[in-house]
């Protein structure tokens, strides 16, 4: 599946040099300063520089949200227990993205109830010291997505994704399937598609106007605005491989979601 493959993702980001193209699907515009909260989660490179393996959020001064893949994958497979934050929205193509200096540091935690696949695909990066100058996003209240299904509203907002992955597959003659990735934070619209009790699931097909996420964007959150100010109802998890036309995200509206985040959040 599309972003899983955290190893995909990792191979994109740790092994291939960073190239100029537009990251994410369809119409993916440059954030700018527009989201700043959003972030990217960095893994050491064996030369010990870093490299974007995820994204994520700001959800308090101190709480970096992600997705449970992503730091499992850091843990188990590269054999980091530690990690590195940037807010930098161009640290792809920043000449100073390596130096160890310039992120904010932290500890992985992912939810005890994760397991694949992609199930309670939560975590966070617990910052040693709190981020006074960035305000953090606000998660969705319990189950706010049921509230819009119950309603027959869901389909009444856009929801928007932000990240810094890579753009839908490509095949180059010669070359074959490549995912151009510039490590550029961007943000996306996706369509609703369906809900579940964990999952709600994205249109991002281009030919249906919708745009979406790409490996790397693992983790990053999915805003929605009902008319009281945008707050994140998802975290990016899995979905199509191509990245052409859905992507399935991790609802934070959920018990789960919300009991592993609490004690998180109370911290100061």
């Amino acid at each position: 599946m599309k972003k899983i493959v955290a190893a995909l993702a990792a191979i994109l980001v740790l092994l291939v040099p960073v190239a100029g193209a537009s990251a994410q699907t369809g119409d993916a515009q440059p954030d700018g300063n527009g989201h700043p909260n959003v972030g990217a989660l960095l893994a050491k490179r064996t030369d010990g520089s870093l490299a974007i393996i995820c994204s994520g959020t700001l959800v308090s001064t101190r709480v970096f949200l992600t997705a449970g893949h992503c730091t499992s994958y850091m843990e188990n497979t590269l054999g980091q227990h530690d990690a590195f934050v940037t807010f930098d929205p161009n640290f792809g193509t920043d000449p100073n993205h390596d130096i160890l200096s310039t992120p904010y540091h932290g500890k992985l935690v992912t939810n005890p109830a994760w397991h694949q696949p992609y199930q309670n695909d939560t975590a966070i990066v617990l910052l040693d010291k709190a981020i006074e100058n960035i305000a953090p996003a606000k998660i969705a209240p319990l189950g706010l997505l049921d509230s819009l299904k119950k309603n027959g509203t869901t389909d009444d907002y856009g929801y928007l994704n932000v990240g810094y992955g890579t753009a839908e597959q490509l095949v180059v003659p010669k070359i074959g399937p490549t995912f151009p990735f510039d490590g550029i934070r961007k943000w996306t619209i996706s369509q609703y598609s369906a809900l579940g009790k964990e999952y709600i699931h994205l249109n991002q097909k281009l030919a249906q106007g919708n745009s979406g996420t790409g490996y790397g964007d693992s983790g990053g959150p999915t805003f929605v605005d009902t008319g009281t100010g945008p707050v994140i109802v998802s975290v990016v998890s899995t979905g199509d491989t191509p990245c052409y036309a859905t992507s399935v995200n991790e609802r934070v509206d959920t018990a789960n979601a919300q009991t592993f985040l609490a004690p998180y959040l109370a911290l100061r």
